[in-house]
């Protein structure tokens, strides 16, 4: 009795997506650590407020994942962004410039005076890569009323 009660406390929260999606695609997205090539890569992002992203490649037999983590500077809201993209390189421009399009999930927290808000999303976009510097521009529709669609981009190097 006590597990269920356990169980039914995680579904009535509101914080859903933290206790139940966010882990989900934290262990689909490093599962696949041991049998593939994973880069890692740091820049900026803009997204209504210009930030600050983390971001791995997991390089896949057809495609690859693109997990993103991104803080925003913001004067006083924290705000951060969990993304997870499937990437798909649709056209090579000459010898190596490869044009990919992308799109997958995205999760997005703010919290202001000890009051937060989650939100689910989708991202979709394209991007490149020349000589380890990224570029990607984006479209991310947030699943919340009074939410608009937003264009945002992301700039940064590759180690």
């Amino acid at each position: 009795m006590k597990m269920y009660y356990i169980f039914i406390k995680i579904i009535n929260t509101k914080d859903i997506m933290k206790n139940i999606f966010l882990p989900i695609i934290l262990v689909f997205c490093f599962a696949f650590v041991g049998n593939s090539q994973v880069r890692f890569g740091a820049g900026i992002t803009y997204l209504n407020e210009v930030g600050v992203q983390a971001r791995s490649i997991i390089a896949l037999e057809n495609f690859d994942l693109i997990p993103k983590f991104s803080y925003y500077i913001i004067d006083d809201v924290t705000s951060i962004s969990f993304e997870v993209d499937a990437a798909y390189t649709a056209v090579t421009v000459g010898d190596d410039v490869p044009v990919y399009l992308f799109g997958g999930p995205a999760l997005y927290r703010s919290s202001r005076n000890g009051i937060s808000d989650s939100n689910f999303g989708i991202t979709i976009g394209a991007g490149t890569e020349i000589s380890r510097i990224y570029g990607e521009l984006k479209y991310t529709n947030l699943f919340c009323t009074g939410c608009e669609g937003q264009i945002g981009f992301a700039v940064g190097y590759m180690f």
